[in-house]
């Protein structure tokens, strides 16, 4: 918040001008354009020489404000050499063709988190392992699967089974591969035909593969809406009700069904005021929000269409549905008052 203000009219100061009438909101013909998150900055231009002459606009802008570009990090590149912004690769190739990926600098990072991770794991049961792992992979797979990513998706899914298949093997150094194959995996997944799927098999729990997630292209933001505009709030539920979840394809099913309401108490089940905008941002919603915020109501296990409503497995907030089924009193029937 301190950067939005402090950096507010860094776009007028670079020179970013908007056409008027019909046409509104749009960039006119010539002018840079400028994109901004916190203190991390793009300007595109059409020559070099515009390029540098914003920037020393913006460095004249700055100076009275106490800060100053980092030269490590400023760079002055053509489009098909591509650049790095927030963790994404952006590129113009030779068919003309501008494709936004996750950058390199990202996936290594990630790569290696994940390495670190499973090193620290030696020693633990599976159940631990995907506590920790589970979020951490599903965070990183739902910042980034706005964009072209389906191939770093798959290469991601082949390095994570190398990981688990070496923990597995690190754990039971006395087993042959068959048996540890046959513990840690399997058909985990009933909604999909893969029997290498890395999982526990007291719980059912187990690791999604990052290739299993769909690519949903982000949709633009209007003009000037802002999500802090009171006035705007229809325009931001409407948007977010369109987004689905990064999710499993059956619990998306499940809160379109309810139209993203508790069925016990009617209010929404995951509608966030706004979005995660992170890796780490949406592994903690993965933490918090959808294991604390939701559970599935089981008492019926057979989901058929022709089932009435009442009768079909739906979606219930977690504290709906503790108060729907209190927990049994061992030893007596007696309930004890708590505070």
């Amino acid at each position: 918040m301190l950067l939005n203000i402090a950096l507010h009219g860094l776009e007028e100061a670079a020179g970013v001008q908007y056409q008027t009438g019909t046409h509104a909101g749009e960039i006119r013909v010539g002018s840079p354009a400028l994109t901004r998150y916190a203190d991390d900055l793009v300007v595109c231009c059409h020559s070099r020489q515009q390029a540098e002459q914003v920037k020393a606009r913006l460095a004249e802008w700055l100076e009275p404000r106490g800060l100053a570009f980092n030269e490590a990090k400023t760079r002055i590149v053509h489009l098909s050499e591509g650049f790095d912004f927030l963790g994404f690769n952006l590129r113009r190739y030779p068919n003309g063709k501008l494709l936004i990926k996750p950058g390199a600098t990202a996936i290594k990072r990630f790569r290696s988190r994940l390495a670190k991770e499973f090193r620290a794991l030696r020693g633990a049961n599976v159940a631990a392992v995907l506590a920790e792992i589970v979020p951490i992979v599903r965070g990183w797979v739902a910042y980034y699967r706005t964009v072209v990513s389906a191939k770093v998706f798959h290469t991601l899914t082949e390095y994570l089974w190398k990981l688990t298949y070496k923990w597995a093997c690190w754990s039971h150094p006395n087993k042959p591969k068959h048996w540890i194959v046959g513990r840690y995996f399997g058909k985990f997944s009933k909604f999909r035909n893969d029997r290498w799927v890395f999982g526990d098999r007291d719980t059912g729990a187990y690791l999604p593969k990052p290739a299993w997630t769909d690519i949903v292209r982000h949709t633009p933001v209007k003009g000037w809406a802002s999500p802090d505009d009171p006035a705007l709030a229809g325009y931001w539920a409407q948007r977010r009700r369109k987004v689905k979840p990064p999710l499993d394809s059956y619990t998306v099913r499940l809160l379109s069904r309810q139209n993203g309401r508790c069925s016990l108490c009617g209010e929404n089940l995951l509608t966030p005021d706004q979005p995660p905008q992170s890796p780490q941002g949406w592994e903690h919603w993965f933490l918090q929000v959808t294991r604390q915020a939701i559970t599935a109501d089981y008492l019926v296990h057979h989901d058929t269409p022709s089932a009435a409503r009442s009768n079909r497995t739906h979606l219930v907030h977690a504290t709906c549905h503790r108060s729907k089924h209190p927990p049994r009193q061992a030893g007596n029937t007696v309930l004890q008052q708590t505070t």
